[in-house]
């Protein structure tokens, strides 16, 4: 049986536990299969997850207004262990979106679960609270079909857009709700 988790707004003091989850998750899901030059996703070490996540939810929890042009983002967790005491086993984030031209008002920026706590509902519980029912879109790798049966599975299909990440060096495909 799955240990129980709990889905709730992420907190500053998150930041190691997302990127913690980021960085197992890219090895796992990118590095591993061959999708993503293990040099590309090393490159972003660690600390600078921590970093970077600690900006996002210092933004998203109020603490500091955005830089211009910066995406205003939700952040979710979920969590086993006890809230606010546990450990954190998967994300999600949202955003008015990244692109200039999206399809629609609402972007699923990211939701990453950990291998352990696939099949368990983890991801399932994040989407609900995350997007619920809203329209929405979202970007996934070309070659992931374990993402793109689950957002199938939750009224997302492809809308026929694509594009290739230059950081990452790989092909990107776009589904929306």
């Amino acid at each position: 049986m799955p240990d129980p988790f709990v889905i709730r707004p992420a907190a500053i003091a998150d930041a190691p536990g997302i990127a913690r989850v980021h960085w197992r998750s890219h090895q796992t899901t990118y590095v591993e299969p061959g999708r993503v030059a293990r040099d590309k996703v090393e490159g972003w070490t660690y600390a600078d997850r921590i970093r970077a996540w600690t900006t996002n939810l210092a933004i998203a929890n109020d603490v500091y207004p955005p830089p211009e042009g910066f995406h205003r983002m939700g952040i979710w967790v979920a969590e086993v262990g006890g809230e606010h005491g546990g450990e954190v086993v998967g994300w999600a984030n949202t955003s008015t979106g990244r692109d200039s031209d999206g399809p629609r008002a609402l972007e699923l920026e990211g939701l990453y679960v950990l291998d352990e706590f696939h099949g368990g509902g983890v991801g399932q519980a994040l989407l609900d609270t995350a997007v619920g029912d809203r329209p929405a879109y979202l970007w996934a790798l070309a070659d992931n079909p374990r993402a793109h049966a689950f957002y199938r599975r939750n009224g997302f299909e492809l809308d026929g857009t694509s594009k290739v990440d230059d950081f990452w060096q790989v092909h990107e495909v776009r589904f929306v709700r």
